[in-house]
C-alpha cells in the first residue's frame, strides 16, 4: 500500500448464520463482550460481522490470522492496532443500518463515518446546535426534498474529519471540514473519508462474504 493511498472497503453485514459463527470465532473476549450486550439479535450479529471483517482485513495486510490482531485504545475509544502489530498500519470502522465502511491506510490517522440515508426532522435543530453557522446558512438554502441528503452529508464529513483527529464528538462539528471526501458506497447511503493532514486518494473496494470487486464513487 502506497503513502498517499486509502483502501475503502463497503461491506454487507446481513450475511448467513455460518458466515457470523466465522467471524464470531476471531474476536477477542473484549469484542465478545460488547456484542453481548447488544438487545436485539440483528444488532449483534452486525456487530460480529462488522468486527469479524475488519480483524480479516487488517490480518491479511499484516500476514496476520485475524484473531490474532490485537487492539489499543485511545482516550475517546478509538482503536488502532497494538503495538505488537506494528505502527504504520492505520484504520477506522462506521456501520449504518446493514452496512459498513472500513478504511485503512498507513503512516497517517484516518476516520471514516456513514450514515443510512433517512428523514431527518431534526436536522435543522441539530445542525443549530453542532454546526457552524455557515454550514447552517448553507443548509437553509437547500431545497426541502433535499435537505436530509445534505444535511447527512455535512455530518458525515465533519464526523470522519473528528475521527480522523482521534477526538470524541465533544469537541464539536462547527468546523469546516475541508480534507474530507465524500462516499456513495450504495443506494440509500452516504459517507465520508477523512485522513489527517491531507486529503485523502481513496481507492473503493466492496467486501462482503461472497463479493470483492470495485465500485461507488467519491466527491472533494
Amino acid at each position: 500500500m502506497k503513502a498517499a493511498e486509502v483502501y475503502t472497503w463497503c461491506v454487507r453485514l446481513d450475511v448467513p448464520p455460518e458466515t457470523i459463527a466465522g467471524f464470531y470465532a476471531t474476536l477477542s473476549p473484549d469484542e465478545r463482550d460488547r456484542s453481548a450486550r447488544f438487545r436485539f439479535a440483528r444488532d449483534r450479529e452486525r456487530f460480529i460481522v462488522a468486527r469479524g471483517t475488519l480483524r480479516t482485513l487488517l490480518g491479511r495486510y499484516l500476514g496476520t490470522p485475524p484473531g490474532e490482531v490485537r487492539f489499543g485504545y485511545n482516550a475517546f475509544g478509538k482503536p488502532a492496532l497494538g503495538p505488537e502489530c506494528g505502527g504504520r498500519l492505520r484504520f477506522n470502522l462506521s456501520h449504518s443500518h446493514d452496512l459498513a465502511l472500513i478504511a485503512i491506510t498507513t503512516d497517517a490517522e484516518v476516520g471514516v463515518d456513514l450514515e443510512h440515508i433517512r428523514p431527518q426532522p431534526d436536522g435543522p435543530e441539530i445542525a443549530r446546535s453542532v454546526f457552524s453557522a455557515a454550514d447552517v446558512a448553507q443548509l437553509h438554502r437547500v431545497p426541502s426534498h433535499l435537505y436530509s441528503l445534505a444535511f447527512l452529508t455535512c455530518w458525515t464529513r465533519k464526523e470522519a474529519c473528528v475521527k480522523a483527529r482521534g477526538e470524541g464528538l465533544a469537541v464539536g462539528l462547527d468546523t469546516r471540514p475541508t480534507d474530507a471526501v465524500t462516499v456513495h458506497p450504495a443506494p440509500g447511503y452516504i459517507g465520508a473519508v477523512a485522513v489527517q493532514g491531507r486529503t485523502a486518494e481513496a481507492s473503493f473496494m466492496f467486501a462482503s462474504s461472497d463479493r470483492s470487486d470495485r465500485g461507488a464513487s467519491f466527491t472533494s
